[in-house]
């Protein structure tokens, strides 16, 4: 899920073999996100912070990232909570951008990752949560 500034809010802990059963855990999550289990963690000696939902024992979603303050951490979590009842399903086809001043793939000289290679000219199927003016600075 992102919110309106396209900055990542949490993502499933699962991955989803069809559309469709994408857009089911989607449902589920805003129907049961009331009665969900939150925890805050510091899985590692570094002190980063982390966040993960469960419903009825289950990990639905997790933090998109670590966080250097517990309170970053909460911050970001109460925004996905906020999110979730009001978040519009985008589906579709999209491509990954390029990030800027890298230069286009298949030029000569240019560094290109692993991922690249795999992705090059293919557009991925990706299921998108967007809520709209949540989270926005």
């Amino acid at each position: 899920m992102v919110g309106a500034n396209n900055r990542e809010l949490g993502r499933s802990a699962e991955v989803f073999g069809s559309l469709a059963e994408c857009q089911a855990a989607v449902a589920r999550l805003r129907e049961k996100v009331a009665g969900a289990r939150v925890l805050l963690t510091m899985p590692d000696a570094a002190g980063s912070w982390t966040w993960h939902l469960e419903i009825e024992g289950r990990v639905v979603a997790v933090a998109g990232r670590r966080y250097l303050r517990q309170r970053e951490c909460q911050y970001n979590l109460s925004q996905f909570l906020v999110a979730v009842p009001v978040a519009q399903l985008a589906v579709g086809m999209t491509n990954r951008p390029r990030s800027r001043g890298l230069p286009p793939r298949g030029l000569e000289g240019s560094r290109s990752t692993r991922a690249d290679k795999e992705d090059e000219g293919h557009a991925s199927p990706r299921t998108a949560v967007r809520a709209a003016g949540v989270g926005a600075r």
